[in-house]
């Protein structure tokens, strides 16, 4: 049982992926070279970074030098914001088993344990930065990627733009 939506998880790994690219000051890194390295669906994707972008995790320009890049210090960026951006926060307030009637007035069978563990699964989330993930090594969003690498080294710069003004 997935307990994080398949947006939740591909901005994550998004997020981690572009954290650990190393851009410089106005580097993008593109929205096709995520998809192709993270193996996750480039329109889905596409959506999820604009959910990034509205939340101010990341910062986006278009065009032929455009790509996404982290709009504020890694430090400073949360799983929960990053979630939250997503539109995938729900994990935090719906029923486990999925059931709209499930409340407080009318529990499930699992409405108490869940409520007491996603409560701490929030707590997690709010104290994890994409720092801590990143300082952890890339392994984490490697893991189901089809070519298990980062990013590419600064010799394949080709798909790492630099802004222009």
């Amino acid at each position: 049982m997935a307990v994080l939506s398949s947006a939740s998880t591909y901005a994550i790994r998004a997020a981690l992926y572009v954290a650990v690219a190393g851009l410089d000051e106005g580097e993008f890194l593109s929205t096709r070279r995520i998809s192709d390295d993270l193996d996750v669906p480039f329109p889905f994707l596409t959506k999820v970074l604009q959910g990034l972008t509205h939340g101010g995790i990341f910062v986006s320009q278009r065009g032929p030098a455009g790509g996404v890049a982290l709009g504020r210090p890694i430090a400073d960026i949360t799983l929960l914001d990053i979630v939250r951006s997503a539109g995938g926060d729900g994990v935090f307030r719906s029923c486990v088993l999925g059931l709209p009637a499930c409340s407080d007035a009318a529990p499930c069978a699992l409405h108490g344990p869940w409520r007491e563990q996603r409560g701490r699964l929030e707590a997690l989330f709010a104290k994890t930065t994409l720092a801590a993930l990143a300082a952890d090594g890339y392994a984490a969003v490697a893991k189901g990627s089809r070519r298990g690498a980062g990013p590419a080294p600064r010799a394949r710069g080709r798909t790492r733009r630099k802004a222009t003004r």
